[in-house]
C-alpha cells in the first residue's frame, strides 16, 4: 500500500509540474502574441478612464487616386474600427437587462453572461420597465428643440445639408416625434426590407480580429464589438447608435466578400446586449443601398469627410459640424511635447528632409479644410518630399501624423507651437482618429445632453441617410 502511494504522489506531482511548466509556456507566448499583433494605437482605457490608445487603422483606401464614381463603394472596404477614448469621467447609463439574455433572439451568451441574467433580471425586470418609459416621453419631448437647433449649426458649417430621408411609415410611428427635425421626407427613395430582430440576431457575419477571420451570430458579433469599442458606460442611445453603425459596416464589407478588421470583447455585459439585441438587423442607408458606416473616437468639432482624408468623396461621409466637442469631448484640446532633437529625427527618418536654423521655422500650416484638419503644411519650406518608391509625397496632416510621427499625435487637426526657453515643441491636437463618420464620444455628448435618440445621432452623422 504503501507503495502504491508513493507511485501516486509521484505521479500527482509530475501532472503538476507539467501543468504549471504548460501555464507559464502559455503565459509567455500569449503576452508575445499580444505585443506583436497590437497595433500602434490600439488599447484599453486604465482605471483612471484615461485612453491608451485608439483603432488599428485611420484610413480604407491608398492615397492614389485610382477610383472612378462607380467604384468608390467597392474601394471602401477594409476599415477596421477604433478603439475610443473614454471619458476621463464616465457617463453611466442606468440601462439594464429587462429579459433574461438567456431568451434573447440569437440564443444563449456565454455562461457567465446567462448566470448574471438570471440573478440580476428577474429582482429588476419591474422596475426598469417603468424607468424606460419615462426616459422615452422625456427624450420625445427634449430632443426636438436641441435636434432643430444643431441642423441649423450644422448646415452652416458643412457642406452638405443636415437633413436626411424620412423613415418608412411604420417606423415614423414608433420613433420619436423629434427625429423630423433632422429628417426630411423623400418619397421616391426605395424602401429596403430589414430582417426580423430575430432573424437579424442570428443572421452570421464573419469579422477578422487578432489576424483570424471570425464567424458567428449577428447579435454576438456586434455586442462584442460594441463592447470592445465604447464599452458599458455610454449613454444608452449611444450604444444603441455604435450598434447600428457596427452592424451597417460588417454587413457592408461582409456583402462587398470583405471581412473587416475588428476588435472582439470576450466580457459583454448583460446591459450592452440587451441594447445591442433592441436594434439588431437595422441598418444605415442611402438611396437604399447599405452604406460604409465607418466611425472614430471623436471628431475635432467637426468631422472630416472621406474626400479629405481618402480622396473619394462620398455623400453621406462629409464633414458636419459637431457643436458640443470643445465643451465635453476629452479628445479636444490635447497636448503632447515632443524635443526639437526628435522632430528633426522623425522628419529626417521618414521624408529626407534635413532641418536646420530657427526650428520656429520649421513647420508651417499652410491650408485647414473641413473646419479645422490641416490639408496642406510645410517642413522646412518644402509642400512635398520623395517617397522611397520614388513618388512625390504631398505633406497633409494624415502624412505628418501616420508617417512622420507614427500616430503619436490623436489626430489630423493640430497646431504646433515651439518655445524656444525649453527647445521644445507643443503640438495641440482636437479629436482622436481620422475623425469620418459617426464620432462615439459625439454620440455620447448628443444622447446624454441633447437627448438624442439613436436614429437622430446616426442620420446627422451619416448625412443623407435613414435608419431603417
Amino acid at each position: 500500500m504503501k507503495h502504491i502511494s508513493l507511485v501516486k504522489i509521484i505521479v500527482a506531482l509530475s501532472i503538476a509540474n507539467a501543468y504549471l511548466l504548460s501555464c507559464s509556456v502559455m503565459g509567455t507566448v500569449s503576452e508575445s502574441v499580444s505585443d506583436e499583433t497590437l497595433p500602434p494605437e490600439n488599447g484599453i482605457a486604465d482605471g483612471s478612464g484615461e485612453a491608451l490608445g485608439m483603432g488599428s487603422q485611420d484610413f480604407i483606401i491608398p492615397e492614389e487616386d485610382e477610383f472612378d464614381g462607380e467604384n468608390v463603394l467597392d474601394s471602401l472596404v477594409s476599415l477596421s474600427f477604433g478603439t475610443p477614448a473614454l471619458y476621463e469621467k464616465p457617463v453611466s447609463t442606468s440601462y439594464s437587462p429587462t429579459d433574461k439574455v438567456s431568451n434573447l433572439p440569437g440564443g444563449e451568451g456565454s455562461s457567465s453572461e446567462s448566470s448574471q441574467s438570471t440573478q440580476s433580471s428577474e429582482s429588476s425586470e419591474s422596475s426598469k420597465s417603468s424607468s424606460e418609459k419615462s426616459s422615452s416621453s422625456k427624450s420625445s419631448k427634449e430632443s426636438s428643440s436641441k435636434a432643430s437647433s444643431s441642423s441649423k449649426q450644422s448646415s452652416s458649417k458643412s457642406t452638405s445639408s443636415s437633413k436626411a430621408p424620412e423613415s418608412s411609415s411604420s417606423e415614423s410611428k414608433a420613433s420619436s416625434t423629434s427625429a423630423s427635425s433632422v429628417s426630411s421626407s423623400s418619397s421616391e427613395e426605395p424602401t429596403p426590407v430589414s430582417p426580423s430582430h430575430s432573424d437579424a440576431a442570428n443572421e452570421i457575419l464573419t469579422v477578422k480580429s487578432n489576424g483570424q477571420i471570425v464567424s458567428g451570430k449577428a447579435l454576438d458579433i456586434v455586442s462584442r464589438i460594441v463592447m470592445s469599442e465604447i464599452g458599458g458606460t455610454f449613454a444608452a442611445e449611444a450604444i444603441k447608435a455604435q450598434a447600428v453603425a457596427a452592424y451597417t459596416d460588417v454587413k457592408y464589407n461582409n456583402l462587398h466578400n470583405n471581412s473587416p478588421s475588428v476588435y472582439l470583447s470576450d466580457n459583454v455585459t448583460d446591459s450592452v446586449r440587451v441594447l445591442v439585441a433592441s436594434v439588431i438587423g437595422e441598418a444605415i442607408y442611402y438611396n437604399g443601398e447599405i452604406i460604409q458606416a465607418v466611425y472614430s473616437a471623436s471628431s475635432s468639432g467637426y468631422t472630416a469627410s472621406s474626400k479629405l482624408i481618402w480622396g473619394n468623396e462620398l455623400p453621406y461621409l462629409q464633414s458636419v459640424y459637431c457643436e458640443l466637442d470643445k465643451d465635453y469631448d476629452p479628445n479636444y484640446g490635447r497636448q503632447k511635447t515632443f524635443t526639437s532633437a526628435d522632430m528633426k529625427n522623425r522628419v529626417y527618418n521618414t521624408t529626407g528632409i534635413s532641418l536646420s536654423g530657427d526650428p520656429s521655422k520649421w513647420f508651417t500650416i499652410d491650408e485647414l479644410a473641413d473646419g479645422n484638419y490641416v490639408a496642406q503644411m510645410s517642413i522646412g519650406g518644402q509642400q512635398t518630399y520623395i517617397n522611397p518608391s520614388g513618388k512625390t509625397v504631398k505633406i497633409t496632416g494624415r502624412v505628418f501624423r501616420e508617417t512622420i510621427m507614427d500616430y503619436d499625435i490623436r489626430s489630423y487637426a493640430f497646431e504646433i507651437d515651439y518655445d524656444a526657453a525649453t527647445d521644445v515643441f507643443t503640438i495641440t491636437t482636437y479629436g482622436y482618429g481620422h475623425g469620418v463618420g459617426l464620432s462615439q464620444n459625439g454620440a455620447n455628448n448628443l444622447a446624454k445632453y441633447w437627448v438624442w435618440n439613436y436614429k437622430q445621432i446616426l442620420e446627422f452623422y451619416y448625412q443623407g441617410t435613414v435608419v431603417k
